[in-house]
């Protein structure tokens, strides 16, 4: 199923340790209660914890159901998960409506072959920054640290321009300046938000 191009999302990527999931954090805490906006919650077949992205989990057997089924806008395999995004988000997209989603680098081009309108947004981070932040909140089952540094420099293809954004200080200042970009795409004006 492909969008059409009523609404548009915005797909949030960056490194791991860039901040995607704080910065979304903050975003849904200014937009909540607003109808047109959708935060996506990604189907992942990992079981939810306070280490990780808010997300809906799954066990293998019911993703492989629900991806025959048609339940999936876009599905994807990394780190030895399964990643979806609900086929849910084209209806809310087809009304005209936004959403914002957790994004895979790696998938930007499958993003792209079924959203119709979408708007990348990379979270750029001093290596650093990164080294630092990945350091503080090292689990067991991370990879070696200089394996997740070159993670973070991994090049991407993407047709669509991509909109970098730093996340090296506070994030009201990142978040600040997507919500800004999120206003400006909005049909019918800004709403009202909470800063």
């Amino acid at each position: 199923m492909q969008q059409t191009a009523a609404g548009m999302i915005f797909v949030l990527v960056g490194p791991s340790g860039s901040g995607k999931d704080t910065v979304l954090n903050w975003l849904r805490t200014r937009l909540a209660g607003q109808a047109d906006i959708l935060f996506v919650r990604r189907i992942v077949t990992r079981i939810s914890d306070a280490h990780h992205e808010d997300h809906e989990t799954m066990s293998e057997e019911a993703f492989h159901q629900s991806r025959d089924s048609g339940a999936f806008a876009l599905n994807w395999r990394a780190h030895d998960l399964h990643y979806a995004i609900p086929v849910s988000v084209i209806d809310h997209l087809d009304t005209g409506g936004l959403a914002i989603v957790n994004g895979s680098r790696r998938t930007l081009t499958k993003m792209e072959a079924v959203f119709a309108d979408l708007q990348i947004i990379h979270l750029d981070v001093d290596t650093a920054v990164l080294a630092e932040r990945l350091a503080h909140r090292r689990r067991d089952s991370d990879t070696s640290l200089t394996a997740r540094l070159a993670q973070g420099a991994l090049k991407f293809k993407a047709r669509t321009p991509v909109i970098h954004v730093s996340n090296n200080g506070p994030v009201e200042i990142a978040g600040r300046h997507i919500l800004d970009l999120i206003e400006s795409r909005r049909p019918g004006g800004p709403a009202r938000i909470n800063r």
